[in-house]
């Protein structure tokens, strides 16, 4: 019994269209289509060294054996030993070629997640699991893999023996033939019958894996609070459930596999009649022995070839199971990153909300005809209770989310009819959490632009204030960070994280709650590097912390989305209430703190 829903349901689909699946995966072969062609070249050679084998038997029993004929025995040992070689060679250098194009389209399908996971939108990974996506590049890419090795390759390979045997067969014996003619596509029948059990099996085990996956990833980013709360069995529960159900589904897979191989025991049965059929021309000297022995081994290599064949058909369906998941992947729709090709001219950084309203679902708008200034070269703090939209600002500049009515200008140009990446090319932005990648502190400061060199990484570094704990560092820009900046404390994660900001030159400066995470200590050596940074930019500060508000020109303040005041600290302190209120609310804790 299949204990998980999301698998069960998977199980009761109706079938869909399995050729246009495995057109489109053949789709990703075409292009290697030399490699193919060489690699049937040299399936022809190793079936064609191949078939003459039994015939050579039967010329060694029938003449040299039993006829006495010596004189043929070493041509035909000869004959024997060159088809071998030539059997062998053409057998590696197919499954060469078949291998070498089935990786290349593979990899040129996970080419093609990598480059749709760079073009989804923000929104699609707040509603889809980590491990789940990650699926799709290593399950679900290597059943395909797989497939194209073992169901075009090797499937192939089977195909043109099958069909050189048949005939061989049918020269042999026209009644043989005839009836090795039938077999084969009664071995095919069984499989094809089940075929929708098969696809719906894979898919099933495919969204296991996908759920394991997210799981084991969600459960090691969470190790230190699962540990925290001691929570341990409460994880292995969780993950047995998820293991019981991939149990299960693979059970469930092996079960409708196993009827696959019913197609050899009606092999056997065939096989046992052919000889009760010639067992009395054999005795009664009308067939001989090695015509016999010949038979027997075109049909038992028959079997042998019927088996993979079979079996590539099965994994051909198992593959469209995860190719199903993999293209329902690639079919979801990317981020609008065209614009209509316009080239942004910045210069000032001046940045213009007009009228400006966003929702991330349809029906709940997060901000509501929001209009505000900022001049270029000048700081401005967004502040507001949680909800108010804050984030939402930021997500609309760095084109995450597109405005439902209302345009952002930059410099006095419409950014909605640039790309994406134009737009991000002028902004440069600190997250709260900033994420380094594994590599060296170089490589994470020259991230923020390619190309960049050694020396403007130092100099982004040095306005940063990064510099001096770099520099204390046993292997100084050269030192490697770690797995999510771990050898790093988070003081120094930030200044790095400013110092990629900055790498780029951009006009536009935008700190997304960059110092609420931090001590104070760490958040002081932190603002003295983005004093720096602001620097002839154009800055927009996303803040709670009253620290990074005072030095602001103008501070904006939103509520329920939209914009409640603009002004100085001070002005807004003595005529917003909502504003005196989020600071009040601030200091309260430090006063109660002196007070005791």
């Amino acid at each position: 019994m299949v204990r998980n829903a999301n698998i069960r349901s998977l199980m009761s689909q109706p079938n869909e269209n399995i050729p246009r699946t495995v057109r489109r995966m053949a789709s990703y072969l075409r292009p290697h289509w030399k490699a193919q062609l060489g690699a049937v070249v040299a399936s022809l050679v190793t079936v064609g060294a191949e078939l003459p084998a039994p015939l050579l038997l039967k010329a060694l029993v029938d003449d040299v054996a039993i006829g006495g004929d010596l004189s043929l025995l070493p041509p035909l040992l000869i004959a024997i030993g060159a088809l071998a070689i030539a059997g062998a060679v053409g057998g590696v250098a197919a499954n060469y070629l078949f291998t070498s194009a089935g990786e290349q389209a593979a990899n040129v399908l996970r080419r093609a997640l990598m480059d749709q996971v760079l073009r989804l939108p923000l929104a699609y990974f707040r509603g889809h699991r980590t491990g789940d996506t990650v699926t799709h590049f290593t399950a679900d890419s290597a059943a395909i893999a797989e497939a194209y090795e073992n169901a075009y390759g090797n499937g192939l390979a089977a195909a043109i023996s099958v069909l050189g045997i048949v005939i061989v067969v049918a020269i042999i014996d026209w009644r043989f033939g005839v009836l090795a003619a039938v077999l084969v596509p009664l071995y095919m029948l069984l499989p094809r019958l089940r075929q929708g059990h098969h696809v719906r099996a894979a898919q099933s085990v495919q969204s296991a894996t996908g759920e394991l996956g997210g799981l084991a990833t969600e459960l090691i980013a969470g190790m230190r609070d699962i540990r925290a709360f001691n929570r341990q069995a409460w994880s292995l529960e969780r993950l047995r459930r998820l293991l019981l159900a991939l149990r299960d589904a693979r059970v469930y897979q092996g079960f409708i596999v196993g009827w696959t191989w019913v197609t050899t025991t009606i092999f056997w049965i065939v096989y046992a009649g052919i000889f009760l059929v010639l067992a009395e021309p054999i005795f009664g000297g009308e067939v001989t022995i090695g015509f016999a022995l010949a038979l027997a081994g075109y049909l038992s290599w028959l079997n042998r070839e019927v088996t993979p064949l079979t079996m590539a058909y099965v994994d051909l369906l198992h593959a469209v199971g995860a190719a199903r998941r993999l293209f329902g992947f690639l079919d979801t729709p990317a981020e609008d990153d065209a614009g209509d090709g316009t080239s942004l001219a910045v210069t000032r950084g001046d940045i213009e909300f007009r009228g400006v309203s966003a929702a991330y679902l349809a029906d709940t708008p997060v901000l509501r005809d929001v209009s505000f200034h900022v001049p270029g070269g000048s700081t401005t703090a967004i502040v507001g209770p949680s909800g108010a939209g804050k984030s939402t600002v930021v997500n609309l500049l760095l084109r995450f989310l597109q405005p439902s009515a209302g345009e952002i200008r930059l410099d006095g140009q419409n950014t909605g009819s640039a790309s994406a990446t134009e737009v991000r090319r002028h902004v440069g932005v600190v997250f709260q959490d900033p994420v380094l990648f594994h590599g060296s502190i170089a490589d994470n400061i020259g991230f923020g632009r390619e190309g960049i060199g050694q020396r403007e990484v130092a100099r982004a570094a040095d306005i940063a204030a990064a510099t001096d704990f770099v520099k204390a560092t046993r292997d100084g820009f050269d030192t490697q960070v770690g797995e999510r900046a771990l050898r790093l404390s988070g003081g120094q994660a930030q200044r790095i994280a400013i110092a990629r900001a900055i790498a780029g030159d951009p006009r536009v400066l935008v700190l997304d709650e960059a110092t609420s995470a931090l001590d104070a200590e760490s958040e002081h050596l932190v603002l003295q590097g983005l004093e720096r940074a602001r620097e002839g930019r154009t800055t927009i500060v996303v803040a709670h912390r009253l620290s990074t508000v005072h030095q602001a020109d103008q501070v904006v303040v939103l509520d329920e989305g939209r914009v409640l005041d603009v002004g100085r600290h001070g002005e807004l302190y003595e005529r917003c209430d909502l504003y005196r209120d989020l600071c009040d609310r601030q200091m309260q804790p430090a006063t109660e703190g002196r007070d005791a």
